[in-house]
Order: structure tokens, then sequence, then C-alpha cells
């Protein structure tokens, strides 16, 4: 767990500054070990000195956070060739991902890198440097951030787009399930795999709830697999109450957190659902003095002034920061359920109109989820120095998900129930109506989040939108004036 970065000057010059400000580029959390890879040698240390490096026009860094016991420090060397991972791979026998990756990768790199994008068996960016090229790969869902950038001088790629504004290039988010290369002749994408969608299959409501209750436990098996104890986002919803049963049932020790403004109706709903769970629960509150003192930092976590991001990233900043402080070092979230089984007000909608045109919407909704929703959680965890891991965004479970009809997602218009397979899997759970039956509310509303920062917009004569970039565009300037 942390972050890596590669560069290349296509004019051959020295990088060695460049790849440092890069693992530096401002985060809360300073890692536990940095590492650099010159030459298919790698140098790790607690702090690298720009005089511990030899000059190089190519260079590949990391900056470990360390999560599980087994986390080394990377980048990683094999076959003359360095590489570093960030994320998991999902083995079914137990390997650490380290050696599954470097067991994937092979003595062809760019083969190996090809064959784990194909299988999808994880939630992963790569990156790897072998002679003057350096390639990068997402897994196809893109719950994990891969950047990259480029202009005259220089290539580059990251974990994040701070890392790639310290040297002064702006960022492209790479689509998942594709491969990257750079070289002196610039980049290039080659697409491996995208997420399609299946024909939909003829299943029964009782068929697909048996079918989804072995996908969940599958998901969280595999993310769950040597882990004792980890954090869980809780707001007593469908989605988290599921997601708590099955990693209850896996034997994961586990801490619910629910956060909110004061007086939330959240806290209440959540205290319910975690004593049918039987589940130890941590209420928190703040005050909009809290949004405004902590907005900066979230803002420079998701790396835009999106109001609706915004608005969802800082109760999750609350919860993984709550989370870090009860010493847990794994966040869980029910990210991905919505969009996967029909969970928002415009599916219902649009179902309710036209029928089964709403399979291409959840199709673009689940395939979007990448830019609108991971990238933006896994920073926010990234930047706590915790892991985060969706269950809900497990590839098996999408294809899934994508096939069965419309029918068993959505009932009617906008005031009828959502999700129906997930409700009925709740109530074979044994799940109370309380939750099984509970309408969705989004988190920026039910938080008190997305009020607040409305009212400290207001109070400057502001739209929110007004408000929020223009606090942003100022943290970028000083933050990239420091890194400089």
């Amino acid at each position: 767990m942390g972050r890596f970065a590669a560069i290349l000057s296509k004019r051959s010059q020295n990088v060695t500054g460049s790849i440092i400000r890069m693992l530096r580029a401002r985060t809360p959390k300073a890692p536990d070990a940095e590492g650099i890879s010159i030459g298919g040698v790698a140098i790790i240390k607690g702090r690298i000195d720009p005089s511990d490096l030899p000059e190089t026009s190519i260079a590949l860094g990391y900056a470990l956070n360390k999560v599980q016991p087994e986390d080394p420090p990377q980048p990683l060397t094999q076959h003359g060739y360095s590489f570093a991972i960030e994320g998991r791979l999902w083995s079914e026998t137990g390997q650490p991902t380290f050696g599954s990756a470097g067991d994937a990768l092979g003595k062809d790199p760019g083969e190996g890198l090809r064959q784990l994008v194909m299988e999808g068996k994880g939630s992963f960016a790569i990156t790897a440097q072998y002679g003057r090229t350096i390639l990068g790969g997402r897994d196809p869902v893109g719950t994990i951030p891969l950047y990259y950038g480029e202009n005259e001088d220089i290539a580059a790629m990251a974990s994040s787009k701070k890392m790639l504004w310290a040297i002064g290039l702006e960022a492209q988010s790479l689509t998942p399930g594709s491969i990257l290369k750079i070289s002196e002749g610039g980049t290039s994408l080659e697409p491996v795999k995208a997420l399609a969608q299946p024909p939909l299959k003829e299943i029964t409501l009782n068929e697909a709830t048996s079918e989804l209750d072995n996908l969940m436990t599958d998901a969280v098996a595999s993310r769950t697999r040597g882990l004792s104890e980890a954090s869980l986002g809780f707001s007593g919803g469908i989605d988290s109450s599921i997601l708590a049963h099955y990693l209850d049932k896996a034997g994961v020790d586990l801490d619910l957190i629910c956060v909110g403004i004061e007086d939330s109706r959240e806290f209440e709903t959540a205290e319910t659902a975690a004593e049918a769970l039987d589940l130890p629960l941590r209420l928190e509150a703040f005050t909009t003095e809290d949004v405004e003192k902590d907005l900066d930092a979230v803002l420079w976590s998701i790396e835009e002034p999106d109001s609706m991001k915004a608005s969802v990233a800082i109760p999750l900043h609350w919860a993984v920061r709550s989370a870090t402080q009860y010493g847990t070092r794994v966040f869980f979230s029910g990210n991905g359920s919505d969009e996967l089984f029909g969970g928002y007000h415009r599916h219902a909608q649009e179902y309710a109109e036209h029928g089964e045109a709403v399979v291409a919407s959840i199709f673009r909704d689940v395939s979007e989820s990448y830019r609108v929703n991971y990238e933006r959680d896994h920073k926010v965890c990234m930047d706590a120095g915790l892991e985060l891991r969706l269950p809900f965004s497990d590839l098996a479970l999408i294809e899934w998900g994508l096939s069965i009809p419309p029918n068993l997602k959505l009932s009617g218009g906008p005031g009828s129930p959502r999700k129906l397979v997930l409700r009925s899997l709740a109530r074979r759970l044994g799940l109370p109506e309380e939750i099984s039956g509970r309408p969705k509310k989004a988190i920026q509303y039910s938080t008190g989040v997305n009020g607040a920062l409305r009212k400290l917009a207001k109070s400057e004569g502001k739209t929110l939108q007004d408000y929020l970039s223009e606090r942003f565009q100022k943290l970028r300037d000083e933050n990239i004036r420091r890194l400089g």
C-alpha cells in the first residue's frame, strides 16, 4: 500500500530530483519507506536523499505505507527489470500480492502485465520499468487510480494527480483495463479488457438471491484472507448492513463507524441496524465548523473542486481518520452497489418511463464508477494511510450483476423500492425489515454535509461551485509552489 511514480526524460536529462518531488507531493502521512529503482537496482531507505542516487534519465519510485506485515518496500526487481504494485491481487492460494504479481509478470513484463489485466483478478495498478521503457496497467474495474502526463521534455505516470503536478504535468486518468507505454517516442495506449454489457439472462428472484449470496461470500472472502480486523463505513442502509454481515461471517473483528453533522438522522438508523446485526458501532458527530476546517485537506485529496465529490469525501475523510485513530489499517465501503443494482432515483424514473432501456444507463454508471467514485475514495483513504477495499467492485460480481434483468433491481417509478435483489438477500440473511426495506438516501444528504457546504458558500455570497473552485485553486497554487 502506498504511492508509485515513474518518469522518463525524452531528452536524456537527469530526473532524480523529479522522481523525489513526485514521491513527496504533499500528503498528510509520511511513508514508512521510500524506494527508487535505477537501472534495475532498487535503493530503499526511510528517506532518500538526492545524493543517494546516480544521475539517470529514467526512474521508478515508491512510497510505502505498510498495511499488512508482508507488505514489502518497493520497487521490486527481477529478471533485470523493476516493478511496483498498488492494490491487491486476490489470490485463491493465499500467496501474498507481491509474489503473485512477480510470478505473473515473469520474464516478460509486457506480456505478463497484459495477462494480469486480462484476467482482472484483483484491484490493482502496476507499473514496470525495463530499459528505456515504462509500462503501467489498471484492473478492468479501475478501483486503483493511475494517472499519466507528458510534455516535450518528459513523460510520467503516478498514483495521484498531485505527483504529476509536482513536475509541471497535467494529469489524465488511464482507462481501466488498459496498458500505458512510455518510451522516448512518447506515450501509447493499448486497450486490453473493458467491461462489456453481457446478454440478459432468464433468472428468478429466488435463483438470483442464491447466486448473489455465493458471489458476495466469495468477494468478501478474497478481500479478508489473512485479515483479522477492519473498519467499515456504516450508515445502517442495505449496502453497508449486508457488507457488515459478510465481514462478520468471515471472522473479521469489525469496527463500524457512522459519521455526520450533529443531529443527523443517519445516527438513529445506524444504531438500529448495528443492534440488529449485534455489532458494536461508533458514532461521531461534526459541525459546520468541522466541514470548513477539513475542507482543504479533502479537496487536496480528491484533487478537484467537484461539489458532489467533496460532499461525499468529507464524511469519508472523517470516518477513515477515526479508523486510523482506532488502530485499523483497512477500510471497507459499500461503494459500487447503487450503480450495479439500480439504486438511484434516475434509474427508477427511467425504468418506469422506458423499461429495459435502463440497462444501458446502469452499465454506463458501472463503467464510469472509477472516475466518479473509486478514484476519489481511494485517494482519501491513501492520504490517511488506510487501504480501501470494495467488495461490490469485484469483477465476477459486476459481470453477474450486469447480466440480471432490470425487474430484479427495479419495481416501478421513483417512489418504489430499488435494488430488489439486494433486499431479497437481506431478508434471506435474516436482517430485519428496518434494513431490508429502508429507502435509499445519498450520503452527502443523509450526513448533512451538503447542506453545511452550501451554508459556507452562502456566507461568502458565492455559489457552492464557485466557492469550491476558488478555494481549490488557491490551495493548488500554494502547494505546487511549496513542491517546486
